[in-house]
């Protein structure tokens, strides 16, 4: 399976929602999907402005930060198909996906591959491009989710699914955390080389989103943990930080 199919151009871009949520609009500058709309406002102005016609919504999780928007941009643009996890409930129309499935948006030429990554919640899943991996809240620029209704064991092994993908994957995260969880990492190494470089790059940065998985594996503290034991150990350190 491709991501994508040849000529087709593509653009993914961050709309900001509430203190620090990433609404990602994937757009040809014609049709778009967006991920996550925990607020419709923002998504219907992007949309506005860009005079982009909505065709799907990807959905990672069911916390409100990212499902908020949807029942109110489903009333504005009726035709759109809404996808989930599985493993949720939804008080809205969508179509289910679980781990393995395939979904074709032909609107953009695009294919995603669904990845369950449950630990932040039960039954989060990522949309995967063979490119771009829309991660929700499972894996962050230099850290992970918090454990929600999901176990510490479920996430650990959800890390190691995404570590195993091409080193080449661009990492589109739904939060703006990097930063901290850069000097969360820094405040366990203080003298390692990659963290001080990242940190010093994105010191200058507002929008520190996507990290490439290459560059998540040299400098995120959560997808070095040899053990489960050691994952929960810093996990719990970072909940307290």
């Amino acid at each position: 399976m491709t991501g994508y199919k040849e000529k087709q151009f593509i653009k993914i871009e961050p709309i900001e929602a509430f203190q620090d949520n990433y609404i990602w609009l994937i757009h040809n500058d014609q049709n778009c999907i967006v991920v996550d709309p925990g607020d419709a406002n923002p998504v219907i102005e992007a949309l506005k402005r860009k005079s982009l016609s909505l065709v799907a919504i990807l959905i990672t999780h069911h916390h409100a930060d990212h499902i908020g928007g949807v029942s109110e941009l489903h009333k504005k643009y009726p035709d759109i198909r809404i996808y989930t996890p599985q493993k949720d409930k939804y008080d809205f129309v969508n179509i289910s996906l679980k781990n393995g499935d395939e979904i074709n948006i032909p609107e953009l030429q695009i294919n995603y591959k669904i990845i369950e990554i449950p630990g932040h919640t039960r039954g989060h899943i990522a949309y995967y491009d063979m490119k771009n991996l829309f991660c929700g809240d499972t894996l962050f620029a230099c850290g992970c989710g918090r454990i929600f209704d999901g176990t510490h064991e479920q996430m650990y092994n959800s890390l190691k699914k995404i570590s195993a993908l091409p080193k080449e994957t661009k990492i589109y995260c739904a939060h703006e955390y990097t930063k901290k969880n850069i000097a969360f990492a820094l405040s366990l190494k203080p003298h390692d080389m990659n963290l001080k470089l990242r940190s010093e790059f994105t010191s200058k940065l507002k929008i520190t989103v996507p990290s490439s998985l290459d560059e998540e594996l040299r400098t995120n503290p959560f997808l070095n943990c040899d053990s489960l034991e050691t994952f929960k150990k810093l996990r719990d350190l970072k909940d307290q930080y």
